[in-house]
C-alpha cells in the first residue's frame, strides 16, 4: 500500500466519521481484498473469512470515532478485521496462531504472465527468510506498522525492531537478486 493509498484511505474513515455511510463502500473498494486475505489466514475457511470482513465492516461503522486522523489508517482496519477473526475463534472455542507464511502466497492467478513471475519470486525469496526475519517483513509490508508499533506488537525494544528489520530486508533484497542473475 502506498503513501498515495494511505491518504486516500485516511480520508475514507475521515469521511465515515463525519457520517458519509458510503464511504464504506469505498473502504471495501480500496482494501476489502487485503481484509479479506487476512481473515482467509487466520480463519483458514471462505466463509468465515467472509463473516470476518462483514462483522470488521460493522465494528469499523461502530468505532469509527476512536479513529484519529494521525494514525495508520491501513493499521487501524486491519487490527480491526484481525481482532474479529481471533473473536470468531474464541467464540468457536478454536485455538489460532497467525500462520504468517499463510500470507506470502502471492501467487494466485490473478495477474499477468510478468506479474506472476515477480510475485513467484518474492514468494521464493521470502520463504528463505528465518520466522523471525518473515514475521518483520509481515507486520512492516503486509500490516504496514510502523517501528514503534511493531514493538508494541512484539514487546521487542523500536531499536531491536528496527534492526531486525532492516536485517531482514537487506536479505529479501541479497535473495531477489540472487534470483534475477540466476534466472
Amino acid at each position: 500500500m502506498g503513501p498515495g493509498d494511505r491518504g486516500q484511505l485516511n480520508e475514507l474513515l475521515l469521511s465515515l466519521r463525519g457520517g458519509d455511510a458510503k464511504a464504506l463502500d469505498a473502504v471495501f473498494s480500496c482494501i476489502g481484498g487485503r481484509m479479506y486475505a487476512l481473515a482467509l489466514g487466520i480463519v483458514r475457511n471462505r466463509q468465515d473469512a467472509e463473516d470476518v470482513v462483514s462483522e470488521s465492516f460493522i465494528k469499523l461503522a461502530r468505532g469509527i470515532r476512536g479513529y484519529r486522523a494521525d494514525t495508520n489508517a491501513y493499521a487501524f482496519v486491519m487490527r480491526i478485521v484481525r481482532n474479529c477473526a481471533f473473536d470468531l475463534l474464541r467464540r468457536r472455542k478454536v485455538r489460532a496462531e497467525e500462520d504468517i507464511d499463510a500470507f506470502f502466497h502471492l501467487t494466485d492467478g490473478r495477474y499477468d504472465g510478468s506479474r506472476i513471475e515477480r510475485a513467484a519470486a518474492l514468494e521464493d525469496a521470502v520463504s528463505r527468510l528465518t520466522k523471525e526475519e518473515r514475521a518483520m517483513i509481515y507486520y512492516r509490508y503486509y500490516l504496514d506498522l510502523t517501528v514503534r508499533e511493531i514493538a508494541a506488537e512484539t514487546g521487542k525494544s523500536k531499536s531491536a525492531v528496527g534492526r531486525l528489520v532492516t536485517a531482514a530486508e537487506e536479505k529479501l533484497k541479497e535473495l531477489l537478486s540472487e534470483g534475477q542473475t540466476e534466472g
